[in-house]
C-alpha cells in the first residue's frame, strides 16, 4: 500500500526543489523565513525524513470554501471547452477556426491533433458541391433561430451538431454558415 504524502512531505519537498533551482522567492511566499530555507538546505536525508514523516505538522492548512468553489467552476469550464474542441477537430474543425473561436496556436492544434490520433492532410479542405450546400442550407434553416452568436461556444456547438446531421466537414460547414449568418444579421 502506497503511504499517502503528508502537509510536512509535500511542504519540505517543494522547498527543497525550489532551493536547488535557485527558487527562493515561492519558498518565501510560502511562509518560510530565509533562516528556515538556509537550515532545509542543510538537513541531511534521515532529518528530511523525520520532519517529513512527523505526525505533528508544522503548517496550518486553511480551505478557501469561496476560492474553492471558484476553481471548480474554472475547471469544469476548461473541461467541457477541451470536450468541444476535441470534437470540433473529429469533426474536422481547421486551425483557423479553432483560432478564430478559441485563440489557439497551429502548434497547440497539431498537439491536439496527434492525441487525438487525427491524421490531417495538408492544404485546403474541399469546397462543398451544390448538392452538399443544399443539404446543409436544409439543416441550417432548421437551426438558425437557434443561433444567437455565430462565434460562440454555443454556435461551434450548433455548427458541430449540424456537420453531424449533414455529415459534412465541419470546416465546411462552418464557412457556408459563416456567409449566410453575415448575410441575414
Amino acid at each position: 500500500m502506497i503511504k499517502p504524502i503528508t502537509v510536512n512531505e509535500a511542504l519540505i519537498g517543494n522547498a527543497l526543489l525550489n532551493i536547488k533551482e535557485g527558487n527562493i522567492h515561492p519558498c518565501l511566499k510560502m511562509g518560510f523565513s530565509e533562516e528556515q530555507l538556509k537550515a532545509i538546505n542543510n538537513l541531511s536525508i534521515d532529518e528530511i525524513m523525520d520532519i517529513s514523516n512527523s505526525v505533528v505538522s508544522f503548517a496550518k492548512v486553511e480551505i478557501n470554501h469561496e476560492t474553492f468553489w471558484k476553481l471548480l467552476a474554472i475547471a469544469q469550464a476548461n473541461t467541457q471547452q477541451r470536450q468541444i474542441i476535441d470534437r470540433a477537430l473529429l469533426l474536422g474543425a481547421s486551425i483557423e477556426m479553432l483560432h478564430q473561436y478559441f485563440g489557439l496556436s497551429t502548434s497547440e492544434v497539431s498537439a491536439r491533433r496527434q492525441l487525438l490520433g487525427i491524421e490531417e492532410k495538408m492544404g485546403r479542405k474541399a469546397a462543398a458541391s451544390d448538392e452538399e450546400s443544399t443539404h446543409i442550407w436544409e439543416i441550417w434553416q432548421r437551426y438558425k433561430q437557434r443561433m444567437e452568436i455565430l462565434d460562440s461556444q454555443e454556435g461551434l456547438e450548433l455548427l458541430c451538431l449540424i456537420a453531424e446531421e449533414g455529415n459534412m466537414n465541419l470546416t465546411v460547414v462552418w464557412k457556408l454558415v459563416s456567409e449566410w449568418y453575415s448575410k441575414h444579421k
